[in-house]
């Protein structure tokens, strides 16, 4: 397998090259274009494998759907994008050792990457609750997303760190971390507190450098 991102840090896509039988999997919608050569899978989540951590990760009830795309000769090759515009870091994970991410951050990942839920006091996106993230280990690379750039950030015993939650992507295992109010910050959307996760320990956070309810708070206001 070969890859290449392009058009980064606004509007990063992902163009991965396979040899054939090589597959690649990714969450739903991020292809842009593929070879005919290329064989595109759907597989519905609610079951096992990422596809059904993040249907649980986003709501018990939804079913989600991720794509498996299997080169049927060597070239064969894919391009895939996030959601919204912004970055796209691989992680590998054989350097990392198991990371947890936000729910909508990985755009693809290769079939090495093990996966399971997790459960951690820290919100998401568009949450204020008790977050189930994604758990992914193993020998592989995970294709992470962000609003903006996506950049790591080096944690230690002697310098702990505060992350507003809405730009927080991911951590390695082991860190420790709390979630609490700010009354420093204010929520852009909901008003009052806003909410911070206090990472502590040794170990890598990657964050994203815009946050997307800000985003989203300006469209509605129609700025």
């Amino acid at each position: 397998m070969e890859y290449e991102i392009t058009n980064g840090p606004s509007n990063a896509i992902l163009t991965v090259t396979l040899d054939a039988d090589e597959h690649i999997e990714a969450k739903t919608g991020a292809m842009v274009s593929r070879s005919e050569s290329m064989k595109a899978d759907a597989q519905i989540g609610g079951g096992g494998g990422i596809s059904g951590m993040l249907s649980r990760a986003i709501s018990d009830e939804r079913e989600m759907v991720s794509n498996t795309f299997t080169a049927s000769v060597d070239g064969a090759h894919v391009t895939l994008a996030p959601d919204m515009p912004g970055d796209i870091v691989p992680i590998d994970l054989r350097e990392t050792g198991r990371i947890k991410a936000q729910s909508g951050a990985p755009v693809a990942w290769t079939p090495e990457v093990e996966h399971e839920t997790a459960v951690n006091e820290a919100g998401n996106f568009f949450s204020s609750g008790e977050l189930t993230v994604l758990a992914l280990k193993g020998d592989g690379i995970a294709f992470l997303s962000s609003y903006g750039s996506l950049y790591e950030i080096d944690i230690t015993d002697d310098d702990p760190l505060v992350v507003d939650e809405d730009h927080l992507i991911a951590w390695t295992d082991g860190l420790n971390l709390t979630r609490k109010t700010d009354g420093g910050i204010k929520s852009s959307i909901l008003g009052g507190e806003g909410r911070v996760t206090h990472f502590s320990g040794e170990g890598t956070v990657w964050l994203q450098t815009r946050d997307p309810l800000v985003f989203i708070e300006s469209m509605s206001n129609g700025n």
